[in-house]
C-alpha cells in the first residue's frame, strides 16, 4: 500500500492480483466517466485504503455480515433463482474458510457486490451518483448531479472531506438559478470533472431525487436533484461538535430548550444525520452536569457534603476539558472525521451518562442522604464506572469522615449544616444529655452503615461527653493514643467498603468497647451506682421488710387522719424514728440522706394512708440510670407494695383482737358463732393477702432483681445497664397490675381491699362491743360477790331487768347486726375473689396464672363459680373477657351460671 504514488502504475505492477483488478475496476469507473489518469490513481488509493484499513468503526461488523448475505440469499430467492442462492451460502462458507487472516474487510466487499447486482442497466430513468452528471446521448437535456448527495455519500462511505467530488455547474443549467440561489456565499466549484464514488444505494436519501414518469419524459428534462442547503464537510461538521461538546450551539448544530438540533435543510445523509445528533448527546450530558455544578456552588446551605461532592465533578469534567483540548488540537490538523470522534468520545459519554444519573438521583439531598444516593450507584460492571462513583463517594465521605472521627475521639459535633447522622441540643445540660441531648438523624444515615454501627457511634461520643460534663472525670480511656494513630492512616474510601472485616469499623468498636467500659468503671465505682440500685430495692420495692412494719405501727395514728392535717415535717419525724429503731441506721450516711418522706397529691376525702409515700433524692450521675419516668414508676410500685403491705397489717391486727375474744366466748356464749363467722372470714382473707404477697416478694421482686443482677454482669456499656434496668421496672409494674392490660385487674384488687377494710371495721366493732360486754358482766359479777360478802343481797329485782335488757340489745342488736354485716361482706368478697380469680386465669401471663391457682389451691371457689372449672379455649377466653370490665354482683354470677351449665 506504501509503493503506491502518484501514478497508478507504479502500484499497479508491484501490487498484487487484488489490487490490479481493483486498478482496473476505477479506471473502468472514473475512465469510462470521462476521468484522467491523476483522478483514477487518488480514487484507487483512497478505495485501497478504505478496503484496507484495520480500523472497524465504519464499517459492517461480523453481525452485519449475516445481515448482507442474508439479504442477497433472499433476492436471489425473490427472483426465482434457488439454486443460485444456494451456491452463494456454500462459496460464502468456503471464502470464511479460507480467508480469515487475508481478508479483513469482507463484510465491505459482499456490500459492494450486492449494490454492484442491484443495478439494473436498462432503466435509465433512475439516476445515480456515478451517472447523474455525465450526459446521456439519447436524452435531449442533461441529467442534474447533486454534490451535496455526492459529498455526503463519500462522507458515510468514510472517505473524508478530501474525497469529495464536484460537478461542473456549466454543464448543469439547471442547477445554476434556482438550485442553487442559497448558496451565493460559496466559493465557486471546480470547473474540472470529478465523477463520485458508488455509495451504498440503500442509505442514500429518496427525498432528494425526482423521477419522471413516461408521460412527462417527453416535454420536461430528465430527474433532476435539488438541494436545499450546500453539504458541509466532514470537518465542518466535527468542527461543530466540538464547540457542541463545550455547550456551545454553531452555525449548523442550535440548541433549543437545552436540546441540540440539526438544521433539517442541512443536506446529508441519514447515516451521517443520524451520528451528528448521536454526538450531540455529548454536550447535552456536559450542560446537565455543568449546569449543576454552578448552579449548587453557589449555595452555601449546600453543606461540606455537597460541595465536596460538586468539587469532585468538576474534577471530572476537568478531565473532560482534557480530551476537548486534544480534540481541538487533532481538529486543527484537519485529521479527525466523524467516525474517529465517535469512537473517541465513547467512553466519555458513558461517563458523562454515568455522571447525569448520579446527579438527577442526588437532586438536592445533602450530607449521609447524598453519600446514601452515590452508593446506590456503586455496583456497575464497568471498572471504569465504578471508580469513578467511587471517587466521588470518597469525596463526599471526606466531610463526614472528619466529623466522625472528632465525635468518636473528643465528643464535639462540629457539623455547621446539620449533615452528620448525629444531632445535639446544645439548650440540654446535666444528667439529661445522656437521654435528651444527642440523637440520632435517621434521614442522614448513610446507607453503608448499619443502624447497630449507628447507635455504636452515638454512644461512643456521647460517653466522652458524658465523663467529661457530667462525671468531671479527665482520665485518660485505655487504648486511646493507639485508637487515634490508626484512625489517622486510614482513608475516607473505608466508610463504604463494608462492615465485613472494615478496619475502620474495627477500630470504632474497640474505641466504642473501652470508652464503655470506662464510663461502667466510673459509675459502679465512684458513684456507686448498685448501692443505691439495691437502696431503691430496700426502701421503694419494701425489699426491708423490719422498717416497713416498724413504720406501719408508729404511722397508724397519724396516717388514719384526714390527708389535709398531715406535716411533713412530722412524717419526717417518724421516719427517723423508724430508721434509728431497725437495722436502716446501719446504711451508708449517703443513702439515708436521699431517704425522705413525700406526700401525693390530695384528692377530696382521702385519708394519710391515700397519701404518704416514702421517696429517693436521685443528683449526680445517677440520675442518669433513675430518671424522673423511672422515679414515677417507682412510686407507683411502692404505693401497690403499700397498701398489700398494709392489708397484711390490717388483717393480723384484726386476727390479733379475735384471738383474744376467744376466752370472753366462753362466759358469752352469744358471741361464738359470730366470732366463728368472722373467724372463717379473717382466714379466707388472710390467705388471700399472704399469697398476694408471696407472688410480689418472690416471683415478681425476687426473680426481677435476679434477672437484673444477671444482664448488669454481662452489660458492656451504660445503655445495656439502662436497658436492663427499664426492662426490670416494666416487668414488675406489668406483673404488679400496674400496666394498661391489668388496669380491670387492678380495679378489682382494690374492691378486695376495700372489703378487707370493712372486715376491719366489723371485727373492731365486734371486739369493741364484747369487751364493753364482758367488762359490764366482770362488773356485776363483783358487785353482787361484793354484797354477798357483807350479807347482803347481791343483785335487785331492778338491776336483774338492767342486766336482761343490756343482753338483749347486745346479743339481737350488736351480734344481730355484726352477723349480718359480716354475711354481706364474706359474700361480697368471695364475688369479688371469683372474678378477680377469673380475670387472672385469663391473663396473658403466665405467672398471673400461677397466681391464680395458688389462691384456689383446693378448689374452694371453683366449686362456687362454674366459669373456673371451663376450658379456656380462645373463643371462651375472647368471651368471658368482653364481660368482665365491672365485677360481677351475686345476681350476674347466678345469671352467668344457668347460661354456662354445669
Amino acid at each position: 500500500m506504501n509503493g503506491v504514488g502518484g501514478s497508478g502504475g507504479v502500484g499497479r505492477e508491484e501490487g498484487s492480483g487484488a489490487t490490479v483488478q481493483l486498478h482496473k475496476l476505477c479506471a473502468h469507473l472514473i475512465g469510462g466517466a470521462g476521468g484522467g489518469q491523476d483522478l483514477v490513481s487518488s480514487h484507487y488509493k483512497s478505495a485501497l485504503q478504505l478496503l484496507t484499513s484495520t480500523a472497524s468503526h465504519g464499517h459492517p461488523g461480523q453481525g452485519e455480515e449475516g445481515t448482507v448475505l442474508d439479504r442477497m440469499v433472499k433476492g436471489l430467492a425473490r427472483a426465482g433463482r434457488e439454486r443460485d442462492a444456494a451456491q452463494l451460502t456454500s462459496l460464502h462458507t468456503k471464502l470464511v474458510s479460507c480467508s480469515k487472516d487475508i481478508l479483513r474487510n469482507r463484510t465491505s466487499i459482499l456490500s459492494l457486490l450486492y449494490s454492484l447486482s442491484e443495478r439494473e442497466p436498462t432503466r435509465n430513468l433512475q439516476p445515480s451518483p456515478f451517472t447523474s452528471s455525465i450526459p446521456n446521448s439519447n436524452s435531449k437535456q442533461p441529467k442534474s448531479y447533486n454534490p451535496s448527495s455526492n459529498k455526503s455519500s463519500l462522507s458515510s462511505s468514510g472517505l473524508g472531506s478530501g474525497s469529495t467530488f464536484r460537478a461542473p455547474l456549466s454543464s448543469h443549467p439547471s442547477l445554476s438559478t434556482s438550485g442553487l440561489s442559497h448558496s451565493a456565499s460559496q466559493p465557486a466549484l471546480s470547473t474540472s470533472f470529478h465523477p463520485p464514488l458508488p455509495p451504498k444505494p440503500r442509505s442514500r436519501p429518496s427525498s432528494l431525487y425526482s423521477v419522471e414518469t413516461d408521460s412527462d419524459s417527453r416535454s420536461a428534462p430528465l430527474p433532476v436533484v435539488r438541494p436545499s442547503d450546500p453539504a458541509p464537510s466532514e470537518q465542518e461538521l466535527v468542527r461543530e461538535l466540538v464547540f457542541v461538546f463545550q455547550g456551545i450551539e454553531g452555525s449548523l448544530i442550535t440548541c433549543r430548550g437545552g436540546n441540540y438540533s440539526l438544521d433539517k435543510k442541512v443536506a446529508m445523509s441519514a447515516h451521517q444525520r443520524s451520528i451528528v445528533i448521536k454526538l450531540c448527546e455529548v454536550g447535552w450530558l456536559y450542560g446537565q452536569v455543568h449546569s449543576f455544578t454552578e448552579r449548587q456552588a453557589g449555595e452555601v446551605s449546600y453543606g461540606l457534603v455537597g460541595h465536596s461532592f460538586v468539587t469532585a465533578l468538576r474534577e471530572e469534567l476537568t478531565e473532560y476539558y482534557r480530551l476537548l483540548a486534544a480534540l481541538e488540537h487533532s481538529v486543527r490538523e484537519g485529521s479527525v472525521t466523524l467516525l474517529q470522534l465517535g469512537i473517541w468520545t465513547r467512553q466519555p459519554m458513558a461517563r458523562l451518562r454515568l455522571l447525569v444519573e448520579v446527579v438527577d438521583s442526588v437532586g438536592m439531598s445533602r450530607g449521609g442522604a447524598l453519600a446514601t444516593q452515590l452508593y446506590q450507584h456503586l455496583s456497575q460492571g464497568d471498572p471504569e464506572l465504578r471508580g469513578c462513583v467511587a471517587t466521588l463517594l470518597s469525596a463526599c465521605c471526606r466531610p463526614l469522615y472528619t466529623m466522625l472521627l472528632r465525635w468518636v475521639l473528643d465528643g464535639s459535633l462540629e457539623d455547621p449544616h446539620n449533615e452528620f447522622f448525629i444531632c445535639g441540643e446544645p439548650g440540654v445540660q446535666g444528667e439529661a444529655i445522656w437521654h435528651h441531648k444527642y440523637s440520632i438523624r435517621k434521614a442522614m444515615i448513610p446507607r453503608f452503615l448499619s443502624m447497630t454501627w449507628t447507635k455504636k457511634i452515638l454512644s461512643t461520643g456521647k460517653s466522652i461527653n458524658f465523663l467529661n460534663s457530667v462525671c468531671k472525670d479527665s482520665s485518660p480511656v485505655e487504648g486511646r493514643a493507639s485508637v487515634i494513630s490508626q484512625l489517622e492512616m486510614m482513608d475516607p474510601a473505608t466508610l463504604f467498603r463494608g462492615e465485613l472485616d472494615s478496619p475502620l469499623l474495627e477500630t470504632i468498636g474497640h474505641l466504642y468497647r473501652s470508652t464503655a467500659r470506662h464510663v461502667l468503671d466510673i459509675m459502679f465505682g465512684k458513684f456507686q451506682l448498685m448501692a443505691h440500685m439495691g437502696a431503691l430495692r430496700k426502701y421503694m420495692l419494701l425489699g426491708q421488710g423490719d422498717i416497713m412494719r416498724y413504720l406501719l405501727d408508729l404511722l397508724e395514728g397519724e396516717l388514719s387522719q384526714p390527708a389535709t392535717q398531715l406535716y411533713p415535717h412530722n412524717l419526717a419525724g417518724i421516719l427517723e424514728t423508724a430508721i434509728r429503731g431497725t437495722n436502716t441506721q446501719f446504711e451508708q450516711q449517703e443513702i439515708l440522706e436521699r431517704l425522705d418522706v413525700r406526700l401525693l397529691e390530695i384528692q377530696p376525702g382521702d385519708t394519710g394512708w391515700d397519701v404518704f409515700s416514702l421517696d429517693y433524692k436521685v443528683i449526680g450521675p445517677i440520675g442518669v440510670v433513675f430518671t424522673p419516668d423511672t422515679m414515677t414508676q417507682y412510686l407507683m410500685l411502692f404505693n401497690t407494695l403499700w397498701r398489700a403491705k398494709r392489708m397484711e397489717w390490717v388483717l393480723s391486727c384484726t386476727w390479733k383482737k379475735l384471738a383474744s375474744l376467744h376466752k370472753m366466748a366462753k362466759q358469752i356464749k352469744e358471741l361464738a358463732p359470730v366470732l366463728h363467722l368472722a373467724n372463717l372470714v379473717a382466714s379466707e382473707m388472710i390467705h388471700f393477702v399472704h399469697q398476694l404477697a408471696y407472688y410480689i416478694t418472690f416471683e415478681v421482686m425476687e426473680c426481677g432483681w435476679d434477672a437484673l443482677i444477671k444482664q448488669i454482669n454481662l452489660a458492656e456499656s451504660l445503655d445495656e445497664v439502662i436497658s436492663a434496668h427499664e426492662e426490670f421496672l416494666c416487668t414488675l409494674v406489668a406483673r404488679a397490675l400496674l400496666d394498661d392490660r391489668s388496669r380491670e385487674v387492678l380495679t378489682q384488687l382494690r374492691a378486695i381491699y376495700d372489703r378487707i377494710l370493712e372486715f376491719q371495721t366489723i371485727a373492731n366493732r365486734i371486739h369493741d362491743d364484747a369487751t364493753a360486754e364482758w367488762d359490764a358482766r366482770q362488773t356485776r359479777d363483783l358487785l353482787i360477790n361484793s354484797k354477798t360478802k357483807s350479807g347482803g343481797y347481791g343483785t335487785t329485782e331492778q338491776m336483774d331487768q338492767q342486766d336482761k335488757d343490756r343482753r338483749k340489745v347486745y346479743m339481737k342488736t350488736k351480734l344481730g347486726s355484726a352477723r349480718a354485716q359480716l354475711r354481706i361482706v364474706s359474700q361480697s368478697y368471695g364475688d369479688m375473689v371469683r372474678t378477680f380469680l377469673f380475670q387472672l386465669t385469663c391473663s396473658h401471663d403466665e405467672s398471673l396464672q400461677c397466681l391464680s391457682f395458688r389462691l384456689d389451691f383446693n378448689a374452694h371457689y371453683k366449686k362456687r363459680d362454674s366459669r373456673l372449672s371451663k376450658p379456656l379455649t380462645f373463643s371462651h377466653r375472647r368471651m368471658s373477657m368482653s364481660g368482665m370490665s365491672t365485677p360481677m354482683t351475686s345476681s350476674q354470677m347466678t345469671s352467668s351460671q344457668m347460661s354456662m351449665g354445669p
